[in-house]
Protein backbone atom coordinates (compact mmCIF):
# COMPACT_ATOMS: atom_id res chain seq x y z
CA UNK A 1 0.00 0.00 0.00
CA UNK A 2 3.18 2.46 0.77
CA UNK A 3 4.35 2.07 -2.69
CA UNK A 4 2.40 4.39 -5.31
CA UNK A 5 3.42 2.04 -8.04
CA UNK A 6 2.13 -0.92 -6.54
CA UNK A 7 -1.09 0.47 -4.76
CA UNK A 8 -1.79 2.06 -8.03
CA UNK A 9 -1.52 -1.32 -10.35
CA UNK A 10 -3.64 -2.88 -7.17
CA UNK A 11 -6.16 -0.73 -7.69
CA UNK A 12 -6.46 -0.30 -11.66
CA UNK A 13 -6.84 -4.41 -11.38
CA UNK A 14 -9.28 -4.24 -8.41
CA UNK A 15 -11.40 -2.15 -11.04
CA UNK A 16 -11.16 -4.23 -14.22
CA UNK A 17 -11.67 -7.36 -11.58
CA UNK A 18 -15.05 -6.03 -9.78
CA UNK A 19 -17.57 -6.81 -12.74
CA UNK A 20 -16.23 -10.41 -13.04
CA UNK A 21 -16.40 -10.78 -9.02
CA UNK A 22 -18.96 -8.84 -7.94
CA UNK A 23 -16.71 -7.09 -5.23
CA UNK A 24 -13.51 -5.20 -4.64
CA UNK A 25 -10.74 -7.48 -4.59
CA UNK A 26 -8.93 -5.01 -2.61
CA UNK A 27 -11.28 -5.90 0.39
CA UNK A 28 -10.29 -9.71 0.14
CA UNK A 29 -6.59 -8.50 -0.01
CA UNK A 30 -6.93 -6.07 2.64
CA UNK A 31 -8.97 -8.54 4.99
CA UNK A 32 -8.35 -8.69 8.80
CA UNK A 33 -7.40 -11.78 9.89
CA UNK A 34 -10.62 -13.30 11.42
CA UNK A 35 -11.58 -16.79 10.13
CA UNK A 36 -14.23 -15.60 8.10
CA UNK A 37 -11.81 -13.32 6.18
CA UNK A 38 -9.29 -16.22 5.94
CA UNK A 39 -12.28 -18.40 4.89
CA UNK A 40 -12.79 -15.97 1.71
CA UNK A 41 -9.08 -16.58 0.39
CA UNK A 42 -9.68 -20.23 0.62
CA UNK A 43 -12.46 -19.86 -2.37
CA UNK A 44 -10.19 -20.11 -5.10
CA UNK A 45 -12.78 -17.81 -7.35
CA UNK A 46 -10.84 -15.14 -5.09
CA UNK A 47 -7.84 -16.74 -4.18
CA UNK A 48 -6.53 -16.87 -8.33
CA UNK A 49 -7.30 -13.12 -9.17
CA UNK A 50 -5.53 -12.19 -6.00
CA UNK A 51 -2.67 -14.16 -6.72
CA UNK A 52 -2.38 -12.44 -10.12
CA UNK A 53 -3.45 -8.97 -8.77
CA UNK A 54 -0.51 -9.05 -6.29
CA UNK A 55 2.11 -10.92 -8.22
CA UNK A 56 1.35 -8.66 -11.27
CA UNK A 57 1.45 -5.50 -8.96
CA UNK A 58 4.69 -6.51 -7.55
CA UNK A 59 6.37 -6.95 -10.95
CA UNK A 60 5.18 -4.01 -12.47
CA UNK A 61 6.70 -2.21 -9.04
CA UNK A 62 10.55 -4.01 -10.03
CA UNK A 63 10.12 -3.24 -13.50
CA UNK A 64 9.23 0.68 -12.28
CA UNK A 65 12.63 0.59 -10.03
CA UNK A 66 14.44 -0.49 -14.18
CA UNK A 67 14.39 -4.61 -13.10
CA UNK A 68 14.07 -5.75 -16.41
CA UNK A 69 13.40 -9.36 -17.06
CA UNK A 70 15.05 -10.99 -19.68
CA UNK A 71 13.05 -14.48 -19.44
CA UNK A 72 10.02 -15.23 -17.24
CA UNK A 73 8.08 -18.19 -15.88
CA UNK A 74 5.56 -18.95 -13.59
CA UNK A 75 3.67 -21.96 -12.33
CA UNK A 76 0.21 -21.72 -12.10
CA UNK A 77 -1.15 -18.73 -11.76
CA UNK A 78 2.29 -17.80 -12.38
CA UNK A 79 2.33 -18.56 -16.06
CA UNK A 80 -0.83 -16.20 -16.72
CA UNK A 81 1.05 -13.25 -14.61
CA UNK A 82 4.59 -13.94 -16.48
CA UNK A 83 2.10 -14.14 -19.80
CA UNK A 84 0.87 -10.60 -19.49
CA UNK A 85 3.32 -8.86 -18.46
CA UNK A 86 5.35 -10.41 -21.61
CA UNK A 87 2.23 -9.39 -23.83
CA UNK A 88 0.87 -12.39 -24.77
CA UNK A 89 -2.84 -10.70 -23.69
CA UNK A 90 -3.17 -7.14 -22.23
CA UNK A 91 -4.09 -6.82 -18.48
CA UNK A 92 -7.75 -6.55 -19.33
CA UNK A 93 -8.03 -10.53 -20.83
CA UNK A 94 -5.33 -12.07 -18.20
CA UNK A 95 -7.61 -10.64 -15.41
CA UNK A 96 -11.37 -11.67 -17.05
CA UNK A 97 -9.25 -15.32 -17.89
CA UNK A 98 -7.92 -15.72 -14.31
CA UNK A 99 -12.00 -14.58 -12.97
CA UNK A 100 -13.01 -16.63 -14.95
CA UNK A 101 -10.42 -20.06 -14.27
CA UNK A 102 -11.21 -19.25 -10.52
CA UNK A 103 -15.24 -20.15 -11.20
CA UNK A 104 -14.84 -22.85 -12.88
CA UNK A 105 -12.34 -24.67 -10.40
CA UNK A 106 -14.63 -23.29 -7.88
CA UNK A 107 -17.42 -25.33 -9.39
CA UNK A 108 -15.16 -28.49 -9.45
CA UNK A 109 -15.67 -31.42 -7.23
CA UNK A 110 -12.95 -31.30 -4.25
CA UNK A 111 -10.12 -33.41 -5.64
CA UNK A 112 -7.17 -34.64 -4.10
CA UNK A 113 -3.31 -34.88 -5.58
CA UNK A 114 -0.56 -37.48 -4.56
CA UNK A 115 3.33 -37.24 -4.57
CA UNK A 116 4.58 -40.77 -5.95
CA UNK A 117 8.27 -41.06 -6.23
CA UNK A 118 8.17 -43.97 -8.70
CA UNK A 119 9.33 -44.01 -12.74
CA UNK A 120 6.36 -43.19 -14.67
CA UNK A 121 6.31 -46.21 -16.36
CA UNK A 122 5.85 -48.55 -12.96
CA UNK A 123 3.00 -45.75 -11.87
CA UNK A 124 0.83 -46.18 -14.88
CA UNK A 125 0.87 -49.95 -14.73
CA UNK A 126 -0.47 -48.74 -11.09
CA UNK A 127 -3.30 -47.22 -12.40
CA UNK A 128 -6.71 -47.94 -13.25
CA UNK A 129 -8.86 -46.95 -16.16
CA UNK A 130 -10.36 -43.92 -13.73
CA UNK A 131 -7.22 -42.40 -12.57
CA UNK A 132 -4.24 -40.43 -14.51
Amino acid sequence: EVEPEYRDTVDRCAALLRPHLGLDLREVLHADLSDAALARLERTELTQPALFVVEYALARLLMSRGVEPSAMLGHSVGEWVAACLAGVFPLEDGLRLIALRGKLMQALPPGKMLSVPLPRDEVRRLLSERLS
